[in-house]
């Protein structure tokens, strides 16, 4: 049990900072935070080393906060509206607004797309991880975030 606490005094900052970009709500990110380091507990037998820890960690937290958005449809950026630094209300409507289609746009997505772009732009891993985490080559992980990033801007202009 001790190594695992040491994982979580490693590890817990980045994931929770990795589902703070995901979920741009402070307590939905550290109740994820908790929910994915519980099952990682629950699964430790399961990680073969293929990939870092904290990329497996991550892969665990987007999984948990794809099952939240299913569980409650959560579309809204209240939370990140709230953490505005006290803008005029049309511009903070604005960012609202901005930042939900954002999220529409990268929930519209299709695998493997929406995954890469969402490990690689919110959770900053290198290509070289997520290639691992899919079994696949760094230069396979490059091709899909840049098409996904064409289909991102696709599917941003659809929502204009």
């Amino acid at each position: 049990m001790g190594d695992f606490s040491e994982l979580y005094e490693e590890e817990a900052k980045k994931v929770y900072k990795f589902l703070l970009a995901l979920t741009g709500n402070e307590l939905l990110a550290e109740e994820l935070t908790q929910q994915t380091f519980y099952k990682a507990l629950l699964s430790m037998n399961q990680f073969q080393g293929k990939s870092s820890i904290y990329t497996w960690l991550c892969q665990i937290a987007k999984n948990e906060w794809l099952q939240e958005l299913r569980r409650k449809k959560l579309l809204s950026t209240d939370a990140m509206a709230d953490r505005s630094s006290g803008n005029h209300l049309e511009e903070e409507y604005i960012r609202k607004h901005q930042i939900d289609m954002v999220r529409k746009a990268l929930l519209g997505l299709s695998e493997p797309y929406r995954d890469v772009m969402i490990l690689r732009t919110y959770g900053e891993l290198p290509f070289s991880e997520i290639a691992a985490m899919y079994g696949r080559t760094e230069s396979w992980a490059k091709v899909t975030f840049f098409r996904g990033k064409q289909k991102l801007k696709i599917e941003m202009e659809a929502l204009l």
